[in-house]
C-alpha cells in the first residue's frame, strides 16, 4: 500500500505540471497503478508464495494441511476440567465404628451440565453384601440402590447430602444388622479414575453412635464382576483386606 500511495501521489504532481489533459491522463494512469498494485498486493498474501507458480503451491499447501483441518476442535466441557467422573466405581465408606471393615458400593455416576454450563453429578450406589467380619466377600448386589440427582460440582468438590438412609444388613460387615444412618460426604475429585473424602454423620440403628472422622474412597472399575483386593478407604492412600 504504500507504494502504491507514492505512485500515485508522482502522478498527481506529473498532472499538475502538464496541464488539464495531461492531468486527466496522469490521473487515469495513476489510479489504474494503484488498483494494480492493491490487487497484485492482496494476491500475492493470499497465496503466500514468493515462486513463479503460485497456484501449485497453495494446492501444495492444502494437501500438507489437510489432516491439521480434519481434526476437529478440542471441545470446552466443564464436567471434563473438572474431571468427568462418569461410569462404575467401586466405592468404600470406612466408618469410626470400625475403620477395617468397610461398606462397599458400585457408585454409578453421570456428570452433565445444566444450562448455565454447571457440572452435576448423579450417582446411584448399589450395595454389596458381606460376611460379617469380610472385606472381600462375597461382594454381590443387594438391597436397593442408594440414588442421589443434582449435586453439584465447583472446582473438583461436592458435597453429597445423603440424608437418612437405610442399608441392608447383608451388606454391613460389622454387625450383620440392618443400618440407618444420616450421612454427609465432602468428595474431592482427583482424577477420571479416583475421587475420595470424608464422611460425617450419625447412626441411628443398630445404636447410635457419631461417624465423624470417617472416610470413603471411590475407584474406578473396569469390569464390575472385577472388583480390586485391597480396598481403598481415603485419599491418602490407605486400604484394607482381609487377614
Amino acid at each position: 500500500m504504500m507504494r502504491a500511495r507514492q505512485v500515485e501521489h508522482h502522478e498527481v504532481l506529473r498532472a499538475k505540471s502538464a496541464g488539464s489533459r495531461t492531468r486527466g491522463v496522469a490521473t487515469t494512469v495513476a489510479t489504474t497503478t494503484t488498483a494494480m498494485n492493491i490487487i497484485g498486493g492482496c494476491f500475492a498474501l493470499l497465496l503466500g508464495c514468493n515462486g513463479p507458480d503460485p497456484e501449485a503451491k497453495y494446492d501444495a499447501f492444502v494437501d500438507e494441511t489437510k489432516d491439521d483441518r480434519d481434526i476437529p476442535p478440542a471441545k470446552e466441557d466443564l464436567a471434563t476440567i473438572e474431571g468427568d467422573i462418569s461410569g462404575d466405581f467401586l466405592l468404600a465408606v470406612s466408618t469410626t465404628v470400625d475403620l477395617s471393615k468397610p461398606l462397599q458400593f458400585i457408585a454409578t455416576n453421570t456428570v452433565t451440565l445444566d444450562p448455565d454450563g454447571k457440572a452435576l453429578l448423579k450417582v446411584s450406589l448399589q450395595p454389596l453384601s458381606l460376611e460379617q467380619g469380610k472385606v472381600t466377600t462375597p461382594r454381590l448386589p443387594v438391597g436397593d440402590p442408594l440414588v442421589f440427582e443434582d449435586i453439584p460440582i465447583v472446582d473438583g468438590k461436592f458435597i453429597l447430602d445423603a440424608g437418612t438412609v437405610m442399608v441392608t444388613g447383608a451388606a454391613n460387615p460389622i454387625t450383620g444388622s440392618d443400618i440407618v444412618a444420616s450421612l454427609i460426604m465432602n468428595g474431592n475429585i482427583m482424577g477420571e479414575d479416583l475421587y475420595c473424602g470424608s464422611v460425617t454423620g450419625d447412626v441411628m440403628s443398630p445404636l447410635m453412635v457419631s461417624i465423624e472422622g470417617s472416610s470413603f474412597a471411590a475407584v474406578r472399575l473396569t469390569d464390575v464382576k472385577v472388583l480390586p483386593d485391597p480396598v481403598l478407604i481415603t485419599c491418602g492412600g490407605d486400604a484394607v483386606t482381609d487377614p
